[in-house]
């Protein structure tokens, strides 16, 4: 595949690593489309789609690039947010009651009661979800702070009922966009140049530009992404940080054989 800037390039996103493919293949983008799944599909396929009323293979890229689709971190995630909501209400009472009976606070386990950390990996994302996670973080520990500081001062400990109130408001953002999927987008690929119609399709985290991008030479830390052969060139663009990796259209496309061959054989 020979990489020039004659055509701009699709710049999308899966599991916070950034790729670009170029336009001379793509046929069209959408939201995620209902999807049904094919008894006899290839692993690496999520089932089929409808485009322009043909029926089209839905390739699952992360599993094809074998870089994990980051389920069990999300549902991780999504447990620690719900554990998070439940303790904060449980906190935000105790102080009211304190408030109430003027009463010195004090709870004895917090991290018991509103859970750890969330894992490096989704904090250190690019992502909506990555920048709550790191907001509640920072709010529960102005909370403890100046709850477990204020002892039965009513004043201080309704400057922490606040910012729990806060911190419950940022908690209800990141529970609505961890279940959001709508963010999630398929692209669709020709085998033919210029073709209007898909033969294939790809899920993607989420389209962030169609750009140009500036080709550098290949020295990627991501090194078994080239030996896949799906991967074929390093780029950056100013409008990102990081590198962006090439996805190998000719070969992503060729995907479609795999897909009708599986089938064909196993009806």
């Amino acid at each position: 595949m020979e990489l020039t800037n004659e055509l701009p390039w699709i710049i999308f996103e899966l599991k916070q690593q950034l790729f670009a493919i170029s336009t001379r293949m793509v046929t069209g983008l959408s939201q995620l489309p209902p999807i049904t799944t094919v008894p006899n599909a290839p692993p690496m396929f999520l089932g089929v789609t409808n485009s322009r009323g043909n029926v089209v293979p839905t390739l699952d890229l992360k599993k094809l690039l074998n870089i994990g689709d980051g389920k069990a971190e999300l549902e991780a995630a999504q447990k620690l947010i719900r554990q998070k909501n439940e303790g904060t209400e449980e906190y935000l009472n105790e102080i009211a009651r304190c408030i109430k009976n003027k009463e010195e606070f004090c709870v004895s386990n917090h991290l018991e009661l509103l859970g750890g950390n969330f894992s490096r990996e989704l904090k250190n994302g690019s992502g909506e979800v990555a920048k709550l996670a790191a907001e509640i973080e920072v709010l529960e520990k102005e909370m403890i702070e100046k709850a477990e500081s204020a002892g039965n001062d009513g004043s201080k400990l309704r400057d922490a009922q606040a910012c729990g109130r806060k911190l419950l408001r940022v908690i209800k953002e990141a529970d609505e966009k961890i279940n959001d999927s709508s963010y999630r987008m398929v692209v669709f690929l020709s085998d033919v140049p210029g073709s209007v119609d898909a033969c294939l399709c790809f899920v993607v985290d989420g389209v962030k530009a169609v750009d140009q991008l500036e080709m550098i030479e290949e020295n990627s830390g991501n090194r078994c992404l080239f030996m896949s052969g799906y991967i074929c060139g390093v780029a950056h663009n100013e409008r990102f940080k990081g590198e962006i990796l090439i996805a190998n259209d000719e070969e992503i496309v060729k995907m479609v054989n795999v897909y009708n061959e599986s089938v064909e054989e196993k009806k």
